[in-house]
């Protein structure tokens, strides 16, 4: 398994850290939260308790004001004043006692600035008969009631909680320093949880699934007994590790086979550019795994059986050849005696007409006309003897051609199993797939020559049939010409015996004498139709001698050595023997 290009995650990015980090931010948002309110409620609790302070104060004074202003008992007011100083201390700013008319009875410690702000109070509780405070409750005044609930004057002071919240600065500042200490301590145990929950227990899953995404599927996942969402991923990466294993172990299961098949077909496609260079002798011979041993032993034999084959083919072809060759000569030989026959029918007619003139000029060249008949009768019997020649000739010519017609069915027989072994090889080719193209294209050029072969044996099996019916009308041609020639045989010889009467009977000769040249000028066309089917016949012959040399010349672009033409030896003595005539 190639080896990945992981990118590994730096310190600052990890999940730890943003973790520990949003914890440290929200702890802090929090405490700061809870220090602010801390401080607020703190300072807000202060200035109640000295407003609380201020409205008691005030109030108790205000009791203690009812006589001293009702009597105008004016000491007692300003010890009130006083009193009312003391009690407040360090927290108060100014006390004002003011009398039913609104007069300044007494005032103590009262800035400029706070006068207005009392004497406004003053007035109102006065009016209304009820304390009256500003809103942060540091500056009040509560009006000094009489039984009766009647307002006969009021007391009015100022407060501040400056001194109060000076106080409480240094508990602020201590329970700031106790919150961020205790903040501190809880940042780092959340931190050390976290990274006991969550930032160890990432990092061995981390280097778990680097050692995964390097091909280690053996890895042995921690955590796979946990409940939370790391124990749900530990066992889901040790199913994805389970099945990651399965797949390379079927992977590499998969590339065995395809090196394999990669072999077989390797061999399989030297073999069919072998069979198609025409090589036909070679055969595999490396070792194929079990499951392709079949389809060796399957190619092995379809070559053998082509080898056979096409051997087979080619000796019957070179058998044919070679009586065909003898068939051309034995034509040419028949065409030349065929030709002599008819110049010696020629001559005779020549003779026949010379001595149908003797005898009408003259009756007294009895004698020379019975010497001229001797010597027809002698060479009518010679003709005779040639015709006879002829008529053995052309039934060997017909015999001939039976054989030929003989070879030519084996031949068509031989292209009908070739064809068949071209068309099985075909279906096993088709069987084989996409790695047997090649063989169903040689199946299929085998087949076709297999066809061409047929046909080209149906062609020269017509035309031998033709030559052969040919043949035989010559034969009775001929047969009717020898026996006219026997005929003219007894006839002359029948002059002969009676040339002693010739001179009685010249006339009657010369009537003979012409129905003879008749005779003898119907066989002489005859003679002469003879050899123009001897011509043919010829020309038959070199016809299929020359579609023998394109099957031959066929047949040599495959290598079947081994297979040798000895078929051809017998048609080759059968041949040899007709035209010896024995």
């Amino acid at each position: 398994m190639p080896a990945l290009d992981l990118v590994r995650t730096s310190a600052l990015r990890s999940v730890f850290v943003k973790c520990a980090a949003i914890m440290t931010v929200t702890t802090l948002i929090v405490a700061g939260v809870l220090v602010t309110g801390s401080t607020r409620v703190v300072d807000s609790l202060v200035r109640e308790a000295v407003a609380d302070r201020a409205t008691a104060t005030v109030s108790f004074q205000s009791d203690a004001l009812v006589q001293p202003i009702r009597f105008k008992a004016q000491p007692k007011i300003e010890e009130t004043a006083d009193e009312a100083v003391r009690v407040a201390g360090e927290d108060g700013e100014g006390v004002m006692i003011f009398g039913g008319d609104g007069a300044v009875l007494a005032e103590r410690a009262v800035a400029p600035s706070l006068s207005t702000t009392l004497s406004a109070l003053a007035a109102r509780a006065i009016e209304t008969g009820e304390s009256a405070a500003s809103p942060d409750g540091l500056h009040l005044a509560a009006p000094v009631l009489l039984p009766d609930g009647t307002a006969t004057g009021a007391i009015a002071m100022a407060f501040t909680d400056a001194n109060a919240l000076r106080a409480v600065s240094g508990k602020k500042i201590t329970i700031l320093l106790v919150g961020f200490a205790v903040m501190l301590g809880m940042s780092v145990l959340t931190l050390l949880a976290l990274r006991r929950m969550i930032g160890k227990p990432l990092r061995d899953l981390g280097m778990t699934m680097t050692a995964i995404a390097g091909g280690d599927y053996d890895q042995d996942v921690q955590m796979r007994t946990r409940g939370d969402e790391l124990g749900d991923i530990a066992r889901d990466l040790d199913l994805l590790a389970e099945k990651l294993r399965e797949s390379s172990e079927l992977e590499a299961a998969r590339q065995e086979e395809h090196r394999a098949q990669a072999d077989v077909v390797a061999h399989l496609s030297r073999g069919l550019r072998t069979l198609s260079e025409g090589v036909l002798t070679e055969t595999i011979t490396a070792d194929f795994p079990d499951q392709y041993l079949a389809l060796r032993s399957d190619y092995n034999t379809a070559v053998e059986a082509l080898r056979d084959a096409l051997g087979s083919v080619q000796g019957t072809a070179e058998s044919i050849g070679h009586g065909a060759t003898e068939i051309s000569s034995a034509s040419d030989d028949l065409s030349r005696r065929t030709e002599n026959q008819a110049a010696t029918l020629e001559q005779t007619a020549a003779a026949l007409d010379q001595l149908l003139s003797i005898v009408s000029k003259a009756a007294t060249s009895a004698r020379e006309v019975e010497t001229s008949v001797q010597s027809a009768s002698t060479m009518a019997a010679q003709n005779g003897a040639v015709m006879q020649s002829a008529v053995d000739a052309m039934s060997e010519i017909e015999k001939s051609s039976g054989q030929i017609g003989e070879i030519i069915t084996v031949i068509d027989d031989i292209a009908f199993q070739t064809n068949l072994l071209a068309l099985n090889a075909g279906v096993e080719a088709a069987r084989a797939g996409a790695s047997g193209k090649g063989f169903a294209v040689v199946a299929s050029e085998v087949r076709a020559l297999a066809q061409r072969s047929s046909d080209a044996a149906q062609q020269i099996k017509q035309l031998v049939g033709n030559s052969t019916n040919q043949v035989k009308d010559g034969v009775g041609l001929v047969e009717r010409a020898g026996q006219a020639l026997n005929e003219v045989v007894r006839e002359v010889d029948h002059i002969s015996e009676l040339m002693s009467g010739i001179a009685n009977g010249a006339s009657e000769q010369a009537e003979g004498l012409k129905e003879i040249n008749v005779g003898v000028t119907n066989l002489d066309r005859v003679t002469q139709q003879n050899a123009a089917m001897v011509e043919q016949s010829t020309a038959a012959a070199h016809m299929l001698t020359q579609s023998v040399n394109d099957l031959t010349q066929q047949m040599s672009r495959f290598s079947i050595s081994g297979h040798a033409s000895a078929v051809v030896a017998t048609p080759m003595a059968e041949m040899r023997a007709l035209k010896t005539g024995t």
